[in-house]
């Protein structure tokens, strides 16, 4: 498997683990079986010669979602069509979607378009994770329309979502999520301010997807004491935490995405912009709210039908109907069934 949640040491100084990207891996390998650490390297980066080895060796290569669809997309930076067709590399796209950003998904470029061309000569399906995304593949490919499937994301996919009844209707513990990205300081503590009022009676969880600007040792013991107003804070990512601190967040940094998965266990509700982690709630027949950042969430929402909504609209959403969700999932599970059958 090659996965972003995998953070190769070289761009330690520059990236940060994203702990929905292991929140996909695990979802696919509750579909496929468990991958070896042996055989899981980082999409982020060309693999090593002995990396390249291994993948070789392997019967499939599964290409592990996110939205990593953009206009110059390739498996890993600088692979060509010819690599690929000149030894047994056999990848299947499992899940990846859009990119969201506008300047990202204008036209794929020839490349990227070779290469997509290249690696399908050795699968069947590939696995794509909402409408839009398989729109911009089928008018860029249109003679491997039929190949690409809209299976959607695979983290939405298990047993309490598919099999169940009723969403889960306690509210006794509620987490947000934030994403710390560009402008984020405003939207983000609107979310913060609107679940604070809404479920005031809760235990309210602010929980850290990528520690972008890890807090200091006693951060928490100093912002109890601090006079300043968070927006006075030279850092807006501490300014965010402080902020949720000051409104009763309980503020929680997992180590890992098996850690943050126990802790999802344990709680009710879900109101944020990461995308997986709204997914994930849903696949475990909880309610989850997402407000959107780009437009990397637009095409699943229409596909599951769930809402997406500005912070201040959230309230009009609280009674929205999951049930649209179940049904749609039921269904696009059917088609993510016959893709993994083709493996």
């Amino acid at each position: 498997v090659l996965t972003p949640y995998v953070i190769p040491k070289s761009l330690h100084a520059r990236k940060v683990v994203n702990i929905g990207d292991g929140f996909i891996l695990r979802a696919i390998e509750r579909l496929v079986g468990t991958f070896s650490p042996r055989r899981t390297f980082s999409s982020r980066v060309a693999p090593s010669h002995e990396a390249q080895t291994i993948l070789e060796e392997c019967s499939a290569v599964i290409l592990a979602g996110a939205n990593q669809l953009d206009d110059d997309y390739t498996v890993w930076p600088g692979l060509t069509p010819d690599r690929i067709r000149q030894g047994k590399l056999r990848f299947v796209p499992f899940g990846i979607g859009l990119h969201g950003a506008p300047d990202k998904n204008v036209a794929l470029s020839q490349a990227s378009r070779a290469v997509l061309e290249a690696l399908h000569e050795r699968i069947e399906f590939s696995s794509w994770r909402c409408s839009r995304t398989v729109a911009v593949l089928r008018r860029e490919l249109p003679h491997l329309a039929e190949r690409f499937l809209m299976t959607g994301c695979p983290v939405v996919y298990d047993r309490p979502l598919l099999e169940g009844n009723g969403f889960n209707g306690s509210e006794a513990s509620v987490v947000v999520t934030a994403t710390e990205r560009h402008e984020f300081l405003d939207r983000e503590t609107k979310v913060l301010d609107v679940v604070a009022k809404r479920f005031h009676a809760s235990r309210l969880y602010f929980v850290i997807h990528q520690n972008v600007s890890p807090p200091t040792l006693f951060e928490g013991l100093r912002h109890r004491f601090m006079a300043r107003s968070p927006r006075e804070l030279g850092n807006q990512v501490e300014a965010l935490r402080l902020y949720a601190r000051r409104l009763g967040f309980k503020v929680v940094i997992p180590r890992d995405t098996d850690e943050c998965l126990r802790l999802y266990g344990k709680m009710d509700v879900h109101v944020g912009t990461r995308l997986h982690a709204h997914l994930l709630f849903l696949s475990q027949n909880k309610r989850s709210y997402l407000v959107p950042v780009d437009g990397r969430s637009v095409g699943i929402a229409a596909d599951l039908g769930f809402p997406l909504s500005v912070p201040e609209q959230l309230s009009a959403n609280w009674d929205c109907d999951f049930e649209v969700v179940r049904r749609r999932a039921r269904e696009s599970f059917q088609v993510m069934t016959r893709f993994v059958s083709s493996l």
